[in-house]
């Protein structure tokens, strides 16, 4: 199992690092989609998740208004062993882009 080579991973300690407009700024070079994924409330920095979540939030509005398709970004958690989980989102979000 894999996935495409046009495909990168970036290892943050915690996602909530990046600021909104570094997606929207991604989009403008030409990334075609976003998955954001974390461990969710199992996150070990307390309120992590919880930020990381609102923050999404605030950047889809700000999408719409920017008229870029919202699937276009995601927010996901999954666990570090699930390889089936990761590989079923990055063929989710191929599938996605190439819609667009």
């Amino acid at each position: 199992m894999g996935y495409s080579a046009n495909t990168y991973i970036i290892r943050v300690p915690d996602p909530v690092m990046f600021p909104e407009d570094f997606y929207l700024r991604a989009f403008d070079k030409g990334i075609g989609g976003i998955i954001i994924m974390s461990s969710g409330s199992d996150c070990p920095y307390e309120g992590a998740y919880e930020r990381l979540s609102k923050r999404v939030a605030r950047v889809y509005e700000q999408m719409r208004a920017k008229n870029i398709a919202a699937n276009r970004l995601k927010l996901t958690t999954i666990c570090t062993v699930c390889r089936a989980a990761f590989l079923k989102e990055i063929s989710e979000m191929e599938k996605a882009v190439a819609a667009v």
